[in-house]
């Protein structure tokens, strides 16, 4: 793809001299013994636990947490560069990089965008405060929607565009709510998913859409009532008035589509649940059992029945509240490109 481009792209470690990987090799070693002095003196519980993290910190550490600071470091020399918009996670080849610029260089302003649908769970997508005074962070977040725009005093959250769900906003349909299709929603985290094939066993039959990074046969064989779907999820939203799944953004595209939803919890983790208390029992709701499937299946469908106008409500709500549309008017803005 990039052949094919005229432009010119520049790759991390086209900016790194053999010298840089000295540097790297340095701060590898270095390393453990800089974080050990963090060490607390077991005084409490907390204590204890802080301790046992850094030692599994030391242990968990990777080369690219290192290049990637080396990389900010060598593009922090480019007197020409203003900004930097990049795609983020806040993870920590992103703290790195952004450390290496800003401590090398005062003038350029990055811009991390986090167009994608968030989870509580994932604690190290949320920029503080703290993560400005370390240099570690961005200077501006650029987010999905509304609800993601947090509240913080020396870093700018602001709406960025939703690129990656036009199709939310093109979506129209009239559920019909004698079309009770329904649709498991597999996730990346493939113990759950597991989990959920094993759980439906009650329903006649059910559609299960794959998630797309994931090999089907790691599943081994599926029970008969499960049929494998390829379509475009928007096309099965056609057809869907109830969808089931877990740790996936795509229940809220399916909530914005006014589709109901039941999240499974997670079988040994934190449960990764996109959708927020707005709409609980009325549009969506989470199962803790297997048992729980079936009611909530029932309650759910019944809910639809009676108050269908409040069902349209709520989803519209989370297309508000969740999307930007990626409408040109919008992109221009966001990347500012009417200034340059």
């Amino acid at each position: 793809i990039l052949n094919k481009d005229n432009r010119n792209f520049l790759f991390e470690f086209e900016l790194l001299s053999f010298k840089d990987f000295i540097s790297i090799l340095n701060l590898i070693l270095v390393y453990p013994f800089k974080t050990l002095r963090l060490s607390q003196k077991k005084e409490i519980n907390e204590d204890v636990m802080f301790n046992n993290e850094l030692i599994n910190d030391i242990s968990s550490v990777e080369f690219d947490a290192f290049s990637r600071y080396m990389f900010g470091k060598n593009i922090a020399k480019f007197n020409t560069i203003k900004k930097i918009y990049s795609w983020s996670e806040f993870q920590v080849i992103e703290r790195s990089f952004n450390y290496g610029i800003r401590t090398n260089n005062q003038h350029i302003k990055l811009i991390a965008c986090q167009f994608y649908l968030n989870y509580e769970t994932y604690f190290n997508t949320f920029v503080d405060d703290i993560d400005y005074d370390m240099q570690s962070s961005p200077h501006e977040v650029l987010v999905n929607g509304n609800y993601y725009i947090l509240d913080r005093r020396k870093i700018s959250y602001k709406n960025g565009v939703a690129l990656r769900y036009k199709n939310i906003f093109d979506f129209d349909k009239q559920q019909d709510i004698n079309n009770q299709l329904t649709l498991l929603m597999g996730s990346y985290i493939t113990v759950d998913t597991k989990y959920m094939l094993e759980s439906v066993s009650v329903f006649d039959s059910i559609l299960f859409k794959n998630h797309p990074a994931v090999d089907i046969k790691v599943y081994g064989k599926l029970n008969k009532n499960i049929k494998i779907v390829k379509n475009d999820i928007y096309k099965l939203f056609q057809t869907t008035t109830l969808a089931i799944g877990s740790a996936s953004g795509t229940c809220v595209e399916a909530i914005a589509c006014g589709i109901s939803v039941i999240i499974i919890a997670s079988v040994n983790n934190l449960t990764a649940n996109p959708l927020v208390e707005y709409g609980k029992g009325k549009i969506w709701d989470i199962a803790f059992s297997k048992d729980d499937i079936e009611i909530l299946y029932n309650q759910l469908l019944e809910y639809r029945r009676n108050n269908i106008e409040e069902i349209k409500q709520i989803a519209s709500w989370y297309k508000d509240n969740f999307f930007v549309e990626p409408i040109e008017e919008n992109i221009v803005k966001v990347f500012e490109l009417d200034k340059d």
